[in-house]
């Protein structure tokens, strides 16, 4: 819980978007855009090599009292390192956004009715926070954002091959070298 809050915490500071809800009865919407220096601020905090684009095309929702719906689409094109060959790789990411909102002193209370599980039994999303009646959009685009980054980008084509000198014509070598060939004798 500390670290996703620290996580939080840096987006905010780089890529805070923030929406009054005040009393609103209708839905409201928009798109942000993050700027060249903040995509350069967010690909340092995301380990990647750069964010040539991102985008959140938003709506919230009323959903009862003090609570919101957010949903919406993440675009987003970055270039990543490969794992296996380091070089370059291009990456498109789009998500679609389906977030309950409360406000804060509700989440996590046991007499708050809460997100259910969905129909396979996994445990809803947790709802994200309305504080003083507001919502930071930007920070909860920058989190989902990071959450679906390709943790393992790897180029067409490239293709892990292990090669290990120490096992040629077959023998083994190294501290259990022996055992093996006590195996084969069985």
């Amino acid at each position: 819980m500390h670290e996703r809050s620290e996580c939080v915490g840096a987006l905010e500071a780089v890529f805070s978007r923030v929406v009054p809800l005040g009393d609103f009865a209708e839905t409201i919407g928009g798109r942000i855009e993050a700027t060249a220096q903040e995509r350069e601020q967010l690909a340092g905090l995301f380990g990647i090599e750069s964010l040539e684009s991102f985008t959140f095309d938003y709506k919230l929702q009323p959903a009862g009292t003090d609570r919101a719906q957010l949903s919406g689409e993440i675009h987003a094109e970055l270039t990543q390192a490969c794992i296996l060959t380091l070089e370059l790789v291009r990456e498109t990411v789009d998500e679609t956004v389906s977030l309950d909102c409360w406000p804060q002193n509700q989440i996590g209370r046991k007499d708050a009715a809460g997100p259910q599980a969905d129909p396979q039994g996994l445990p809803a999303d947790p709802p994200a926070p309305i504080v003083k009646g507001r919502i930071n959009v930007g920070a909860l685009a920058g989190e989902i954002l990071a959450s679906a980054i390709n943790p393992y980008p790897r180029k067409d084509g490239a293709e892990f091959a292990w090669d290990d000198s120490r096992y040629e014509d077959g023998e083994a070598s190294g501290p259990f070298a022996e055992l093996a060939k006590l195996k084969s004798k069985r």
